[in-house]
This record gives structure tokens, C-alpha cells and sequence, in this order.
């Protein structure tokens, strides 16, 4: 099936949700929830993974690996020319600590999000990683306090 634009139903929207609240449920469960066999809802979800619209994912706790510091990270290159972009993009996708990496439009050019143990491996990071990348004119950190809702368990309905 062609990745693009997938239309969903309402069941579609359900199994979705579910699976959101608690990817550990089984087919069986589901199919109760939504009220469907489960054959049928098989073929909802090879729909669902094909069209792209449901990931494979695994989703971890930061705190239990350690991690207790996170910042988001406003990013303004010197230049915004597609090479010094592109060579930007490389750098931070070397670098396990950038857990995310967005580029937008508006003030600043991309958005870091940043995942380390503690405030001094943050500090570390910016002055070893970041202190010497010529392209970079600004650095604007904010730091993380709490998530009480992320994209991981946001839907749009």
C-alpha cells in the first residue's frame, strides 16, 4: 500500500488511541475494545502499519535510564544556505545526547531537544560539542521541568 494521506474511521481512530494509551495490548483485547473479530481488526492494522499512519516504536523511561535533565535548545546558524544546514543536520545526528531535531521557521533556525544525565553533562555537551561549530551564531536553551502531555500520547481528536 502507498504511503500518503490515509483516511480513517472512527475505528481506525479507536484502535489508534488504544494502542497510544498501551501498545502492550493484544489483538484479542483490541479487537474486544473496538468491537470487531479479530480478523478483521488483523487487516485494520496491516492497513494501518502499510499506510504508515502506526509505527513500530519503542517508547522508554528517561528517569529509569538515567537520564535526569532535558532542555529544548533554539538553534540560529550564521548562514541559512542548504550546505551549512545539511552539515548541521549531520553533526547532531552523530550525537546520541540530541534526541530530537527539528528545523523551523521564524526566529531561529532549529530546535534541539536535549537528553543527558545531569546538569553538568549538559554543560559538557554545549562547550565540547557546540562551542566550536563556526556555523552556529546562537544557542537559547530553555530547560525542561515536566511533560504532563507529549506527542507521544497526543492526538489531534
Amino acid at each position: 500500500m502507498e504511503r500518503g494521506r490515509t483516511e480513517l474511521d472512527a475505528t481506525d481512530r479507536r484502535i489508534i488511541a488504544l494502542l497510544v494509551e498501551d501498545a502492550s495490548r493484544s489483538n484479542n483485547e483490541l479487537a474486544e475494545k473496538v468491537g470487531l473479530s479479530p480478523a478483521p481488526l488483523s487487516r485494520r492494522l496491516a492497513r494501518l502499519y502499510a499506510s504508515g499512519v502506526i509505527r513500530q516504536t519503542v517508547v522508554v523511561d528517561q528517569k529509569a535510564l538515567g537520564i535526569g535533565f532535558q532542555a529544548f535548545v533554539e538553534v540560529t546558524l550564521e548562514r541559512t544556505a542548504s550546505k551549512v544546514g545539511q552539515r548541521f543536520i549531520e553533526l547532531v545526528s552523530r550525537m546520541p545526547e540530541v534526541v530530537e531535531c527539528h528545523t523551523v521557521a521564524g526566529d531561529f533556525d532549529f530546535l534541539l531537544k536535549i537528553a543527558v544525565r545531569d546538569v553538568a553533562d549538559y554543560k559538557r555537551l554545549l562547550w565540547s560539542k557546540f562551542e566550536d561549530m563556526a556555523e552556529i551564531k546562537t544557542l537559547r536553551s530553555t530547560i525542561l521541568l515536566d511533560s504532563p502531555k507529549t506527542g507521544a500520547h497526543a492526538l489531534p481528536w
